[in-house]
């Protein structure tokens, strides 16, 4: 009795690995693939954008760098707002108005330190570029995302 318990312990734990291994194997693919579709998705919002404006060579050896700061601090100022008002909203059913303020708060200065970061980066594109390739930069990344959404819900609708 004690032998066939172990080996069926045994069994479990192999069986228990397999399924952890499968898992490990799913989950590194798919991470693969999410890379890979961002990696499309930014060469192909970089195209948009270079064709859009219309750069030059020595104007994109300039801007690029200045863009792809630009959209670091983006990324990082929507990772660390997003996530917190996010876990903050995780209860709204039992949120109290004073948490609820809070988190509307929160919502606000997030949106006050995007305009702040957008004003930043738009005196420092107007370095390297004229003031009218500025403005259809902020037209282009808009043109994209309507473009992109468009393409998603087409996609979905098939």
């Amino acid at each position: 009795r004690g032998r066939t318990s172990i080996i069926r312990r045994t069994l479990k734990n192999n069986t228990m690995k397999k399924y952890i291994y499968l898992l490990v194997i799913v989950a590194t693919i798919s991470l693969n693939a999410m890379a890979q579709k961002g990696e499309r998705l930014e060469a192909m919002k970089i195209g948009f954008i270079t064709e859009r404006l219309n750069l030059s060579s020595d104007e994109a050896k300039i801007f690029w760098p200045v863009y792809n700061k630009f959209t670091d601090d983006m990324k990082k100022l929507r990772q660390s707002s997003k996530g917190k008002i996010s876990e903050e909203m995780a209860d709204m059913p039992a949120m109290t108005d004073a948490e609820a303020e809070k988190v509307l708060n929160d919502m606000v200065n997030f949106k006050i330190q995007e305009a702040d970061l957008l004003k930043k980066y738009a005196s420092e594109f107007k370095k390297v570029l004229p003031v009218k390739k500025v403005v259809l930069l902020f037209k282009a990344e808009n043109d994209f995302k309507r473009e992109l959404l468009k393409k998603l819900s087409q996609r979905n609708r098939n």
